[in-house]
């Protein structure tokens, strides 16, 4: 767990992940600078599973996690975010899973969304749970929900960690690499993971929009892709251009870059601008922001 500034939230989550049913885990705190009352309320835990790294500068939480990464011992990573909390059985469930498919690198869950309490649900959230429907859902959004995630730490060494270029979208980034056709991945077909709203959150900011757009058209001048598989990856980058469009505008600044990225929209996939402007943008967002 990688933490900035997590105060308001952060029992709940550090308390989730102690009364797991599972109970033989480290819990590793990389405290990422934070100039609030986080050191101290992971010090208040007497807990001998907690074991806290505490940074003296910001680097963010994509380096904060390699970080972590390194610093780990055991062989399976779980990951969760500081503001968010995890079913009693999660970890139980995930490494049943594992146990039973030595060909599994990663597993993720699905997801419930909260506000306040995590006991009150406000959205469900799923994903592909076969391997097959997981690398295909990878050529357009990331197919597992990366609070959810065990995975092996030495696969994950192994394709270099964590991309520190990308502040939001390191996970999808990760999973391109990580999931070579001999490490296989699933997802828990249960909501194990509560997923908190709330205003701080910038994982569906602009920047999370340029990162993936960046990812997609790394993907592309790999030239690893099949023809079909090429043009999936060309629709899911022209809707990001769109969303990137759709900044601009509600930013009311439609001059050059506006007007770019509706171009590179349509020069990327001719037919996904003319599906999405023909269903309307309200709907392009509803799909984007939920998942």
């Amino acid at each position: 767990m990688a933490v900035h500034n997590g105060a308001p939230y952060l029992k709940t989550a550090i308390e989730s992940i102690l009364d797991q049913t599972y109970r033989n885990f480290i819990l590793l705190i990389v405290d990422d600078a934070s100039t609030d009352h986080t050191k101290e309320i992971i010090q208040s835990y007497s807990d001998s599973r907690i074991q806290l790294i505490p940074l003296g500068k910001n680097v963010g939480q994509t380096a904060a996690l390699n970080i972590g990464l390194h610093q780990a011992s055991t062989p399976w990573i779980a990951r969760m975010d500081a503001d968010d909390y995890s079913s009693p059985t999660r970890l139980e469930e995930q490494l049943r899973m594992i146990n039973n498919d030595p060909t599994l690198c990663c597993v993720g869950t699905f997801a419930w969304v909260f506000i306040k309490e995590p006991a009150v649900i406000e959205q469900i959230w799923t994903r592909p749970t076969t391997d097959a429907e997981i690398r295909h859902g990878l050529l357009k959004t990331p197919p597992i929900i990366h609070g959810s995630i065990v995975v092996n730490r030495e696969a994950l060494l192994e394709v270099g960690a964590y991309n520190e270029r990308y502040r939001y979208s390191a996970d999808f980034d990760m999973y391109h690499r990580l999931l070579t056709p001999d490490r296989h991945a699933t997802n828990v077909a249960k909501p194990l993971l509560g997923i908190r709203k709330h205003d701080q959150q910038g994982s569906r900011s602009v920047v999370a929009i340029d990162e993936t757009i960046d990812i997609y058209l790394r993907r592309l001048s790999l030239h690893i892709h099949s023809k079909d598989e090429s043009v999936t990856i060309r629709e899911a980058l022209s809707f990001f251009y769109l969303l990137r469009a759709r900044h601009y505008l509600k930013e009311k600044k439609l001059g050059f870059q506006f007007f770019q990225a509706i171009l590179r929209a349509f020069i990327t996939s001719p037919r996904t601008l003319i599906q999405n402007c023909s269903h309307g943008m309200k709907e392009i967002i509803k799909t984007f922001y939920h998942g």
